[in-house]
């Protein structure tokens, strides 16, 4: 089960839409069952927090692509079967030449491709249904506009409207209109709000139009018409998941419940809930889903229930409960929309008489590793696809070439990057020699690449030792562009990494790693490469990115450098 649900984050994370799709489940979820357990709530809380809830899933998808990722790790077992082992390396010569291990795979190669097709029809879909449901809402909107437009001005009980919005705390001006196509009250518009009521409102009690007025005059208070448009927008972009159509619902009877605790505070509960009832008989078809109306048949006997339990809480939900519910759902949303699991894979092979014997897997493995690098090299993303569903590590380091990730932003296969990163690849894995990603692809001038590593948790200011870091690298070699959206992104245009000076063979001693015995040749890298003459002193230098652009005559580079606060 756990296999499972590491498996399941994985294949989450590799999409941007999945991943959307993902956490809007698990925030809905949460704050749904909040609601639920907050039954003896206030009504203006239980609002508050689904109020908190929609708001996350609103900005979810702008935070996940614009806030750091998170890698967070997960152990995802990787099964070699004994066919599939055995028949990758048909021949000797495939273990010398691991790329060819590539094309003799026996994996349908129409497989990625049905799958990149099946997912841009599954996101065809989804913005055709948002295209249909905007289109549903902007033709509710317009048919209010011009309820409003055409309606008259009620004027005959302006001084108890006036009074009215002063005692709920309203200063902005409220127009109350009256519209035959109106069956009931409702309220609509933010900057102008309209409180439109049917032509019958002129007959009815002084006692009835006071209940009506105050309902309507809470949602202007409360900015709920606000608050549901864009419960209704957050709705539109998730259409086809059941939760936020729950919570739409939810949010408007919690709205509505709210507004009748401010009636019941100065009037007699029964005879509001005997008004709502008579006016719940007179709605027909008419339903305009953007407006907020005082009365409608689907939550009435949830609104009545409640209007008539002396036991339930009412009143306003304060200003401590709106700080505390934002920035409770700001803390979750930040917590939960950058994570992203990336495959820590192992090899389990598969039990059976017929397993080859260990040392044929690990050449297997060592082989697909090869191959996955070289693939890497040459931006041949179908073969990197294929190769890690094979069993390639994503991970693995070869020596002298670095980590796939590395190979394909050396090159500058930005295709390539995305897919290794999509499948676990580590932004931040070095290499002695090779540095890492992001100082690879800026050393070689790829700033597509750069911002792509950076944007998936790239460290902007690692050192790698021997290797400087992106900004010194992309400095020294003069590419200014890289130069600017790397200081841009917050780099820092003073930093400084040791570099061991060249020493020729048998001239120098090498102080050897510490716990380390190898005696093979006279250069034993250091965690800092450091290397001292007979003498005991190193032999090296402090570089930094002026230094270095100076050393190479890159003037362009040393103007902006210093523009931008490098010192001397």
């Amino acid at each position: 089960m756990i296999s499972l649900i590491s498996e399941a984050a994985v294949a989450l994370s590799r999409s941007i839409e999945l991943s959307v799709l993902g956490k809007a489940t698990i925030l809905l979820f949460i704050g749904l069952i909040v609601v639920r357990f907050a039954v003896r709530a206030r009504a203006s809380v239980r609002h508050l927090l689904l109020t908190a809830t929609f708001s996350m899933v609103l900005a979810l998808p702008l935070v996940i692509s614009t806030a750091p990722e998170f890698p967070i790790g997960v152990a995802v077992t990787q099964t070699i079967e004994p066919a599939q082992s055995l028949k990758a390396p048909a021949a000797a010569s495939e273990f010398t030449e691991p790329r060819a291990i590539g094309t003799t795979l026996t994996l349908d190669q129409q497989i990625p491709r049905a799958r990149v097709s099946l997912t841009a029809l599954a996101r065809t879909i989804w913005i055709a249904g948002i295209i249909v449901l905007l289109f549903g809402l902007g033709v509710d909107l317009w048919r209010l506009h011009r309820i409003r437009r055409d309606g008259i001005p009620w004027t005959e009980h302006r001084e108890l409207l006036q009074s009215l919005a002063a005692e709920t705390g309203i200063r902005r001006p409220v127009s109350v209109l009256l519209h035959q196509a109106i069956l009931a009250p409702l309220t609509y518009g933010l900057w102008q709000p309209s409180i439109l009521l049917p032509y019958e409102a002129c007959s009815w009690s002084e006692a009835d139009l006071r209940r009506a007025i105050v309902h309507e005059l809470e949602h202007v208070r409360r900015g709920d018409w606000a608050i549901q448009l864009a419960a209704r927008l957050t709705c539109i972009l998730y259409w086809f998941h059941p939760l936020v159509w729950i919570g739409l619902r939810w949010l408007g009877l919690e709205a509505e419940r709210a507004c009748d605790d401010a009636v019941v505070r100065s009037s007699e509960r029964t005879e509001y809930a005997e008004q709502l009832v008579m006016l719940a008989r007179r709605i027909s078809n008419f339903h305009a889903r953007p407006a907020l109306g005082m009365a409608n048949r689907s939550d009435l006997s949830t609104r009545v229930t409640a209007l008539l339990d002396a036991g339930q809480r009412r009143g306003r939900a304060g200003w401590l409960a709106v700080a505390g519910a934002l920035s409770a759902a700001c803390l979750m949303l930040l917590a939960i929309a950058p994570v992203r699991a990336v495959t820590r894979s192992t090899r389990q092979n598969s039990q059976s008489a017929a397993s080859p014997s260990a040392m044929i897997q690990k050449r297997i493995a060592s082989a697909l590793d090869r191959a996955l690098l070289e693939a890497a090299a040459d931006g041949a993303t179908g073969d990197i696809d294929e190769l890690i569903r094979a069993g390639a590590n994503v991970n693995s380091e070869i020596k002298g070439d670095g980590t796939p990730l590395i190979a394909a932003a050396r090159a500058g296969y930005v295709d390539a990057v995305h897919l290794l990163l999509d499948r676990g690849a580590d932004p931040n894995a070095s290499v002695h020699g090779d540095g890492n990603a992001l100082i690879a692809a800026a050393g070689a001038g790829f700033a597509d690449v750069v911002a792509l590593l950076l944007d998936r948790g790239a460290n902007i200011d690692d050192i790698v030792p021997g290797d400087e870091n992106a900004l010194i690298q992309a400095s020294a070699s003069g590419h200014l562009d890289v130069v600017k959206l790397l200081v841009s992104r917050g780099a820092n245009v003073n930093v400084r990494a040791w570099a061991a000076n060249e020493i020729p063979d048998g001239a120098w001693e090498v102080k050897v790693r510490q716990n380390n015995a190898d005696s093979e040749g006279k250069k034993v890298f250091l965690l800092r490469d450091v290397q001292v003459s007979t003498d005991g002193k190193e032999k090296g230098e402090w570089r930094t990115p002026l230094s270095v652009a100076r050393r190479e005559n890159r003037t362009d580079v040393v103007k902006f450098l210093l523009e931008s606060g490098a010192k001397e």
